[in-house]
């Protein structure tokens, strides 16, 4: 009862002047209503969240950077000879995988010696492994690196050069897909599994190179049957990160937000043919033609004879 008295003793004290002032006070808050304050939109939200998630991906794991790169490698370079073959097909022609999902598991998938497995069950043929992108990049360094020798302008910078290039345009790539992703949908898109899935594109991009150096003889190459199998590595190229982006789990909408579906399918067919840019700023600028090159060894002879009499 004490404290009772003491409650409405409190509440007692308050001066009419004072309820007065705190109703004024309430409205003065009505009464500015024609200037209502700045409410951030939907765009800020959707920045603060995106800002908030690349920071959630850098700094996790952190403390333990080392035993979880490990763990992450171990899984990502777990392939076989054979898968690497398989893998390999299928990156040329991605079509739909009739084997059934890893989730369901498969007891016998240690006796397929094309299949790759990971923690007991088979892992899909669309999952990204390090192996091939890896290869694939060394590769086309080192490619590009040939094609600047036969142009006689080969240092040692070369090489670097068309590293840093090649790793600042997946970094950004890499960077701009994730957060197209995300305002899809997708916000637990791994980012590692994306850049990945777009580093496949080294492994296209040193066929083609490969090629040109063959039908080329040395120069820029050129004729329908070139141009062909360019075309076919580039198509090939778009249609695989279309398959991997629409049957990965982890690069679909959260759940709950059905909403954005419709979103999400026209980015993962969008990403794609943004490929089709980043294929055509990596390949490198290709010798002259060998009639144009024995055009311009012909009139610089008459020069050189000049010169020497």
């Amino acid at each position: 009862m004490a404290e009772k008295e003491d409650w409405e003793d409190v509440g007692g004290s308050m001066s009419p002047s004072g309820r007065m002032g705190s109703a004024g006070g309430g409205g003065g808050g009505g009464g500015g209503g024609g200037n209502e304050p700045f409410v951030p939109g939907i765009s800020d939200a959707v920045t603060s969240a995106m800002v908030n998630h690349f920071a959630q991906e850098i700094t996790k794991g952190s403390t333990n950077f080392l035993p979880a790169f490990l763990a992450s490698a171990r899984r990502y370079f777990n392939v076989s000879h054979g898968y690497v073959l398989k893998k390999c097909l299928w990156q040329l022609v991605p079509t739909n995988s009739l084997k059934k999902k890893s989730s369901d598991g498969e007891l016998g998938a240690e006796k397929d010696w094309t299949a790759r497995v990971y923690e007991g069950l088979e892992v899909d043929i669309e999952e990204p492994d390090l192996y091939i992108p890896t290869m694939g990049f060394v590769t086309y360094v080192l490619l590009c690196g040939i094609i600047r020798g036969l142009q006689d302008s080969f240092h040692p910078d070369v090489i670097s050069s068309n590293i840093t290039f090649a790793t600042v345009a997946l970094v950004l790539e890499t960077g701009i897909a994730k957060a197209i992703l995300f305002t899809g949908g997708a916000v637990n898109t791994p980012t590692l599994d994306l850049a990945i899935l777009l580093g496949y594109k080294f492994f296209y991009l040193s066929l083609h190179l490969i090629f040109g150096l063959f039908l080329g003889w040395g120069h820029k190459p050129s004729g329908f049957i070139f141009s062909i199998l360019a075309l076919g590595l580039l198509v090939s190229c778009c249609v695989a990160l279309w398959q991997s982006l629409r049957r990965l789990a982890r690069m679909q909408p959260s759940v709950g937000q059905e909403c954005v579906s419709d979103i999400h399918k026209l980015i993962i067919k969008a990403l794609p043919v943004g490929q089709v840019l980043i294929y055509y700023c990596l390949l490198p600028t290709w010798p002259p033609p060998a009639q144009l090159a024995a055009l311009s060894d012909l009139a610089d002879t008459p020069l050189k004879m000049a010169v020497a009499n």
